[in-house]
């Protein structure tokens, strides 16, 4: 009887500090789309209906809001531009990361040779280094190489963080596929890079979908770089919704917080759809192909 209160308790405690945690993480964001829509709960009990005021939304009758705002966002010419540098740069970095590390976790998985194990540990060490020890050196090359605000130098910089990312979710993908499968097709005389092509890369398709979202989604929402390395020609999403969007891109001329707030709103967006789409195998790849060695 002891026993079953003492579990009963616990399963209280933790879903009391689960939904805590998820307020806290959720809280910002709410405020944020709140904030977007211009809730007004003080009609809450005024019992009247709702309507569209021209072609937008208007509640009337409990909580008031309106749409008007993400309309004026959209309709801004800099937020679009923002939205395609993000995508320009996101999208970019993420196909030449997944070339690269599609075969690099494919080897890492696969084979043994000299040096794997610090190859292995040097890649997930890269997700260890501080942005503040490594942008000055990046931000004076960047000068000196004319790869400031341009497309190519915000790409490289996420390529070296989505490489690591990607190889060692991809050796974790690989490393779950049966070995017999790769065995046979050994015995068969294909090649390397058939099997890589025609075997284990159809298997590993979902695990490969899950790892090019997760490092879409993390540039995406990058803003550390996008703060010091970009200008007006390739400021991203994140870093316009904070520094103030305008009619131009290149203005510093601050919006209205409801605005900013439905941009924001807007920004987030693709990323949780993307997220929503691969979650069971996000899981997994959080691992970043940390299991025990085979």
């Amino acid at each position: 009887m002891m026993s079953q209160t003492n579990k009963n308790n616990s399963r209280y405690i933790r879903y009391i500090l689960l939904i805590s945690a998820s307020l806290w993480v959720l809280w910002p964001i709410s405020i944020m789309i709140e904030e977007g829509f211009r809730v007004d709960i003080g009609p809450l009990f005024s019992g009247r209906g709702a309507s569209f005021v021209g072609e937008f939304f208007q509640g009337q009758g409990g909580i008031r809001f309106t749409t008007i705002e993400y309309v004026k966002a959209l309709q801004i010419e800099a937020y679009p531009r923002l939205l395609v540098n993000s995508v320009i740069i996101a999208v970019s970095s993420v196909i030449v990361a997944i070339l690269a590390g599609l075969p690099a976790g494919f080897t890492l998985a696969m084979y043994k040779f000299r040096g794997k194990a610090f190859i292995t540990y040097a890649l997930l060490a890269m997700r260890t280094i501080s942005p503040f020890a490594v942008l000055l050196p990046f931000f004076l090359i960047y000068g000196r190489l004319g790869l400031f605000d341009t497309y190519q130098g915000m790409a490289f910089i996420y390529l070296i963080i989505n490489l690591p990312i990607i190889t060692m979710m991809m050796r974790g993908f690989f490393k779950d596929i049966p070995k017999e499968i790769f065995e046979a097709a050994f015995m068969s005389g294909a090649s390397d890079s058939y099997i890589l092509r025609k075997v284990a890369l159809p298997l590993a398709l979902p695990g490969l979908a899950a790892a090019a979202v997760f490092a879409f989604v993390g540039t995406w929402n990058e803003f550390f770089y996008a703060l010091f390395l970009t200008g007006t020609v390739t400021k991203t999403v994140s870093r316009g919704v904070w520094s103030g969007f305008s009619e131009s891109i290149e203005s510093f001329k601050i919006l209205e917080f409801d605005e900013l707030n439905a941009g924001g709103t807007l920004a987030i967006i693709p990323a949780v759809i993307l997220s929503l789409a691969v979650q069971r195998y996000l899981a997994r790849g959080f691992t970043l192909g940390a299991e025990e060695q085979r």
